[in-house]
């Protein structure tokens, strides 16, 4: 049976991107498309939908607030927000909300579909685009408030994975990839990369957990 899939974006040209693109994958089928907080909200009660693409800014009720509706009225479905913001506050937020994953709206859309279909089948994934869950709950998180970009870059760089394969996987150039490092090595508090990297190993980043 085909994941059915719920796209809430307040974007026309995204929403249809989405659909369109999902809509060529055999295991996928969109149900419905929401233009708005409010309308998902219905939309995910009369479809029962396995999957909710979330933005987290929606006019008339934020991604997050209609995230807990929507628990409330489809306890099946799985929310996934989709943002442009990665502030570990509004993470945060939407974490306690119960989603199943934030994803970075630079996603790869072939990125996308496979996210979607681990999170189906509720198996353990990682990408450079999803936010660690986990790490956003810490204390440490918290303390060192790294934007989901910075934490992407910090686990590809525990990774051992050099700048240029880090703007390769990221579709960023190498010059902000420097950029990134120079902003994530003060928060940490470390001098270079490989301080980065353990400190990168004690918040979880491990290749194991990776």
């Amino acid at each position: 049976m085909a994941i059915r899939v719920l796209i809430a974006e307040d974007q026309r040209l995204l929403r249809q991107c989405f659909q369109e693109v999902l809509d060529l994958d055999s295991e996928i089928e969109v149900v419905a498309a929401a233009a708005d907080g409010q309308e998902a909200v219905l939309l995910a009660e009369k479809h029962a939908p396995d999957i909710v693409l979330m933005d987290v800014s929606m006019p008339h009720l934020d991604g997050v607030a209609a995230t807990n509706l929507i628990h409330e009225r489809a306890p099946s479905a799985k929310v996934l927000i989709l943002s442009l913001h990665d502030a570990p506050e509004q993470v945060g937020k939407a974490v306690k909300a119960g989603i199943s994953g934030y994803v970075s709206k630079d996603v790869d859309l072939d990125e996308l579909v496979r996210i979607i279909k681990a999170v189906h089948r509720g198996e353990p994934v990682h990408s450079p685009f999803l936010a660690d869950q986990r790490l956003f709950e810490t204390h440490d998180m918290s303390r060192y408030a790294l934007t989901l970009r910075e934490v992407q870059v910090l686990r590809l760089l525990v990774l051992g994975n050099n700048n240029a394969e880090i703007a390769e996987k990221l579709c960023v150039s190498e010059q902000t990839v420097k950029k990134e490092l120079v902003g994530l090595f003060e928060k940490l508090g470390v001098k270079n990369r490989t301080q980065a990297a353990v400190k990168g190993f004690q918040l979880g980043l491990a290749p194991e957990a990776a």
